[in-house]
């Protein structure tokens, strides 16, 4: 699965090939926080049974999913993400699973 978060002030896109992916300034990240207001360690996006999910590690900004603060939860295509004063909008498709002479790949 991979999944792009679009912030919504700018066309910035960032490609998170892989998960789990840490999140924020103290963390080799492609996401942009907006500045100083992103913390060491902001979240967590993780799947979990092919369910997307955020996990605020306990930044002062706090994590936000379409408007509500939360510790942890589902993410899903179109969501936004409230990150460090950014909201990012969430786009993902889950991978076509092709089954070939009954081996499913």
């Amino acid at each position: 699965m991979t999944v792009e978060l679009i912030a919504a002030n700018t066309s910035n896109r960032v490609v998170l090939e892989d998960t789990p992916a840490l999140v924020g300034q103290k963390v080799q990240t492609p996401v942009e926080l907006g500045g100083s207001t992103g913390s060491g360690y902001h979240c967590l996006i993780s799947r979990v049974n092919g369910q997307l999910f955020v996990w605020d590690l306990g930044g002062q900004e706090g994590t936000f999913v379409n408007g509500a603060r939360v510790t942890h939860s589902p993410l899903n295509d179109s969501d936004t993400l409230g990150l460090g004063g950014t909201d990012f909008r969430v786009h993902y498709t889950h991978p076509v699973r092709r089954y070939v002479y009954g081996v499913r790949n």
